[in-house]
């Protein structure tokens, strides 16, 4: 299995981070690394905190109906994509399959 090296999600877009500092993601289960993902710095979280102000504005002007859309659209995806949902889930954090499942199916009654 490759390792995946996770960026960070900044303005809407995929940004690698400052430092070049990593963490790996152990599946519990069988020990292996399946990703790494950034430990991020100061810099990054400022970066990251000014395009979430910038963005505020006009998210604060979308109206109630239309800022609902992208609820509605992430629990379209969460179903059509739950049995790899559940995989990542399993991998990730030694739970069953049953048991992810499970999660995600509550996770997706809260939305």
């Amino acid at each position: 299995m490759s390792v995946n090296a996770i960026k960070n999600y900044v303005g809407g877009g995929w940004t690698a981070p400052a430092s070049r500092d990593e963490l790996p993601v152990t599946n519990p289960a069988t020990a292996e690394v399946i990703a790494k993902v950034p430990l991020s710095s100061k810099s990054d979280i400022d970066r990251a905190a000014s395009a979430a102000a910038e963005a505020l504005p006009a998210w604060r002007r979308t109206p109630p109906g239309d800022r609902i859309q992208p609820l509605f659209k992430l629990k379209q995806l969460l179903e059509e994509n739950l049995e790899d949902l559940a995989r990542t889930i399993t991998d990730e954090c030694g739970k069953t399959r049953e048991e992810s499942v499970g999660e995600l199916r509550r996770g997706i009654e809260n939305v």
